[in-house]
């Protein structure tokens, strides 16, 4: 998170910045110095934080105060609205500047940054400026503008070094690897995958497109899930892949919810036209069902908690579980929830298979699944020229 702060010896200053409701930001230079901060730093967050340092010098004696910065489109001018009390107390924390002396009679601004602490900056019931701090929500407009900002956003999670540990390979958080051995898992995985390869990724291959559905389908059923207090374990089926080639055979994996007994049966699909996921997934589980018979007493130990992330814990899973269907389907097109929604009710297999089953439906749309390949494949090769530099 980023945060503007501006030095002042002057009591007027922060007298201003401390009055409760919304302003305008009137003096050229400050008006300046917001807007070079907001234009740089609006598109990745959904707060920025203007904090004033006051310097009596008389006393020495340093007070803060904070407020958020926007931007009235309307009126076409830079606003700050006050936060509240407690607020102001977490940023200065984070920011370290409690009971110090920051005052540079050299530099009246400067930026800051706070590192990602998921712990304090979350959804807060009780101070509505707090919510979603970390992360801005995009309109569907600034994204197909700029689709890159999805894009990135999608391989920061396929690459990021803990995911791949946890969705493909047999990574126990509860052994201490050295750095070293955590980096050759990860090149190992990544390469068994298919995600990264020296002679560069295959972007038409079919099966690597499966397989970035199964990897994302993990990574956010996992953080979806991860909110609830209930008991639960997710079962990855990537951890089985032996060739990038080579798919892994049965249902994409599989959670169950141990205190509901319930049972989740996964399938992605990763397809230009949403329809089109549709069917095919439906086809898929229709045929694991009837042909595959699903079996996991010799691999119940990589079930994966979801809470914990550990490995061998001893499950034992019900007889007499209730099954469902999840779908987790990639897509190009549909970018508004109506047209989703029109889609699904109108597909007849999931009509028919909705009779014998509770299913879940999580779309995502990826903008262009062209232009997303693109973009992974040079993302790939970017790691891979990392791990081997």
């Amino acid at each position: 998170m980023k945060v503007l702060m501006h030095y002042t010896t002057q009591r007027i200053v922060y007298d201003c910045f401390s009055n409760k409701g919304t302003f305008d930001f009137t003096k050229n230079e400050r008006v300046g110095q917001v807007s070079d901060f907001y234009k740089r730093y609006n598109r990745t967050q959904n707060h920025l934080f203007f904090v004033v340092s006051f310097c009596n010098l008389e006393n020495g004696k340093i007070k803060y105060t904070a407020c958020n910065i926007n931007y009235n489109e309307n009126d076409d001018k830079y606003e700050f609205t006050s936060v509240s009390d407690r607020i102001c107390k977490i940023i200065c924390g984070e920011l370290g500047l409690e009971d110090s002396n920051t005052y540079d009679s050299d530099t009246f601004y400067r930026v800051f940054t706070i590192e990602d602490d998921e712990k304090i900056f979350i959804n807060n019931n009780h101070e509505s400026d707090l919510n979603k701090l970390r992360m801005k929500f995009f309109s569907w407009d600034e994204l197909i503008s700029a689709k890159e900002i999805l894009f990135n956003e999608i391989c920061d999670n396929i690459f990021n070094i803990e995911n791949v540990l946890k969705v493909a390979s047999t990574y126990k958080p509860n052994i201490k690897y050295s750095e070293k051995q955590k980096k050759k898992k990860y090149f190992e995985a990544l390469k068994t995958i298919g995600f990264i390869s020296d002679k560069g990724v295959d972007i038409f291959y079919k099966t690597l497109h499966g397989d970035i559905g199964e990897f994302l389908m993990h990574i956010m059923l996992g953080m979806f899930l991860r909110e609830q207090s209930i008991e639960k374990y997710i079962y990855p089926k990537l951890v089985f892949k032996t060739s990038p080639k080579m798919p892994v055979y049965g249902n994409d994996g599989t959670i169950y919810i141990k205190d509901k007994k319930e049972i989740y049966y996964l399938e992605a699909k990763f397809y230009s036209d949403l329809n089109s996921a549709i069917n095919k997934a439906v086809e898929s589980l229709i045929e694991h069902n009837e042909v595959s018979n699903e079996s996991f007493s010799h691999r119940i130990e990589l079930f994966r908690n979801v809470k914990t992330d550990e490995l061998d814990e001893i499950i034992e899973i019900d007889e007499e579980v209730t099954e469902n269907l999840v779908l987790f389907l990639m897509c190009d097109d549909y970018t508004n929830y109506d047209d989703i929604l029109h889609v699904i009710r109108k597909n007849s297999k999931l009509k028919s298979l909705k009779i014998d089953f509770n299913i879940v439906l999580f779309v995502l749309p990826i903008l262009s699944k062209e232009e997303y390949l693109k973009y992974f494949q040079s993302r790939g090769s970017e790691v891979w020229e990392e791990l081997n530099a």
